[in-house]
C-alpha cells in the first residue's frame, strides 16, 4: 500500500514539472556561443600559454587605462610579450595597436589593427568588434599617409554598416587630403546625419571641403554653423566659439598644418571676423606644411588680408557711455603701424589692447570716481595666443612697446561728454 502511495506521488511530480516546464521553457541555448565557450574553456585547460597570456592582457589593460604616453609604451611591451605565447590570438594585436596610437605611432598601429584582424574567426566574440577595428586601422593607415589604403578601409567599413558615425568623419578627412573634395563633402554630410559624432568638428571640416573646392558660401555657412550651432539641430545643437576641436582635438586632425589652416579660415566667419587670426593661422600654415598640396589656396587668402585695414573693427567691452566705434577704429588705424612693428619678429602672437577712458567728473569728486565700479582710466594688454611659444623677455619687450602707443591712443579715443561715465575699447595686433 505505502509503496503505491509513493509510486503515485512521483507520478504527480513529474507531471506537475512537466506542467511547469510547458509553461516556462528553457531559454533557447546559442549553439555557437555554448561551442565557443567550451572551445576556450577546452584550450586553457590544455594549452600551458594560455594562463601567462591572459595574465598579460590583464596587466597590459590596467596600464593602457592609465591613458599616459609612458603606461603605452609599457602595454606595447607586455603585449609583445603576449604575441609570442599566442600569435594566433587577436585580442593582444587589438590591444597593442591601442598602444601604438596613444603614443602616435601609426604605421604599429596600422599594422596591429591589420593582424588583429585577419585573425578573427567568425566565431570568436571579437568579430562583433570588427567594425571599430576596421574605423582605427582606417584612421592609422592615414596618419601614417597610407591614404589609398585608408580610403578603402574606411568605405568598406561604412559600407557593412552598422558602424559608428566616425567613420563617416575620417573618410571625409582622408578624401580632402587626397583632394577628393566631392567625394569627401559627401561623406561628411553623411557624417552629420549620425547621431554620434560632434556636429561642430563635421561643419569645420566642411567649412576646409567647401573652401578648397572654391564653393565660399557653403564654407561661411559651415563655419558659421560650428562657431554658433542652430536651433534645428535639437538637443544635439552645440557650437565651438573657442575653436576647442581644432585645437585640441582628441584625435590630430588628418594632414600636417590641417588645425592652423582650418583656424585661419575660420577667422572670417566670426561676428565680427577676425583678420587677425587669419593672418598668424594662415602664416603658421605656411611656415609648417612645407609640402601641403593647399598651400597655393593658403597663399591666395593671405594675399586678400594683406590688404585689409586693420583692425577689423574695435569692441566695447564696458562701460556706461557711449563709444563711437568707427571713430575709434580710425584713431586706431592711425597707430597701427606702429604697433605692429612692435611685433615684427613675434609672428606667432595675437595681442589685445584694452583702453579704459573716462568722462568728466562731477565739481568737487575729481580725485575719487562717484559711480560705483567706475575704473581709472589706462592701458592693458593680453596675450590672446603665442604660437611659437615666445619667452617672457621677448613678449614682455613687444607688449612696453605697444602701451606705450596705445596710451597716446587714448587721448584720440572719441571724447566723453556725460559726467562720471566711461567706456572700454579693446582691439587686435599681430605681426606686420
Amino acid at each position: 500500500m505505502f509503496r503505491s502511495l509513493m509510486v503515485l506521488a512521483c507520478l504527480a511530480t513529474a507531471g506537475d514539472a512537466l506542467a511547469q516546464s510547458k509553461r516556462y521553457p528553457p531559454e533557447p541555448v546559442d549553439k555557437d556561443e555554448d561551442d565557443a565557450k567550451k572551445s576556450n574553456l577546452w584550450e586553457k585547460a590544455t594549452n600551458p600559454q594560455r594562463k601567462p597570456y591572459e595574465d598579460l592582457l590583464a596587466e597590459a589593460q590596467t596600464a593602457l587605462e592609465d591613458r599616459s604616453i609612458d603606461s603605452a609604451k609599457e602595454a606595447a611591451g607586455k603585449l609583445g610579450e603576449a604575441i609570442k605565447l599566442l600569435p594566433d590570438d587577436p585580442r593582444a594585436y587589438r590591444m597593442r595597436g591601442d598602444a601604438h596610437t596613444t603614443t602616435k605611432d601609426w604605421m604599429g598601429c596600422a599594422a596591429d589593427y591589420t593582424d588583429a584582424i585577419l585573425r578573427i574567426k567568425r566565431n570568436d566574440p571579437d568579430a562583433k568588434q570588427l567594425g571599430d577595428l576596421r574605423r582605427k586601422l582606417g584612421l592609422c593607415q592615414a596618419r601614417a599617409g597610407k591614404l589609398a589604403d585608408a580610403e578603402k578601409t574606411l568605405a568598406d567599413a561604412a559600407a557593412a554598416g552598422g558602424v559608428s558615425g566616425e567613420v563617416w568623419v575620417r573618410l571625409g578627412e582622408v578624401r580632402i587630403a587626397m583632394g577628393k573634395l566631392d567625394e569627401a563633402i559627401a561623406a561628411l554630410e553623411s557624417a552629420g546625419e549620425q547621431t554620434d559624432v560632434a556636429l561642430p568638428l563635421v561643419r569645420w571640416l566642411l567649412m576646409g571641403a567647401y573652401d578648397r573646392a572654391r564653393k565660399p558660401a557653403l564654407a561661411a555657412e559651415a563655419g558659421r554653423l560650428a562657431i554658433e550651432g542652430r536651433t534645428e539641430d535639437g538637443a544635439r545643437r552645440s557650437s565651438d566659439r573657442e575653436m576647442t576641436l581644432l585645437k585640441n582635438p582628441a584625435m590630430p586632425l588628418l594632414g600636417t598644418g590641417e588645425s592652423e589652416y582650418l583656424q585661419g579660415l575660420a577667422g572670417a566667419y566670426f561676428d565680427p571676423p577676425r583678420p587677425e587670426y587669419s593672418v598668424v593661422y594662415f602664416r603658421r600654415f605656411l611656415a609648417v606644411a612645407r609640402d601641403s598640396p593647399w598651400r597655393k589656396r593658403a597663399e591666395e587668402h593671405l594675399r586678400e588680408l594683406k590688404g585689409a585695414e586693420l583692425p577689423e573693427y574695435v569692441d566695447k567691452r564696458g562701460g556706461n557711455a557711449v563709444l563711437d566705434v568707427a571713430a575709434a577704429r580710425v584713431a586706431a588705424r592711425k597707430v597701427m603701424p606702429q604697433m605692429r612693428a612692435c611685433m615684427a619678429k613675434q609672428t606667432g602672437l595675437i595681442l589685445e589692447v584694452t583702453i579704459t577712458k573716462g568722462g568728466p567728473r562731477t565739481a568737487g569728486n575729481t580725485a575719487v570716481p562717484v559711480r560705483r565700479g567706475m575704473p581709472p582710466d589706462g592701458t592693458t594688454t593680453l596675450v590672446r595666443d603665442n604660437l611659437d611659444g615666445i619667452g617672457s623677455v621677448e613678449r614682455d619687450n613687444a607688449v612696453k612697446c605697444i602701451e606705450a602707443i596705445s596710451e597716446k591712443l587714448r587721448g584720440n579715443l572719441p571724447a566723453i561728454k556725460e559726467k562720471d561715465t566711461w567706456y572700454r575699447a579693446a582691439f587686435l595686433v599681430v605681426a606686420p
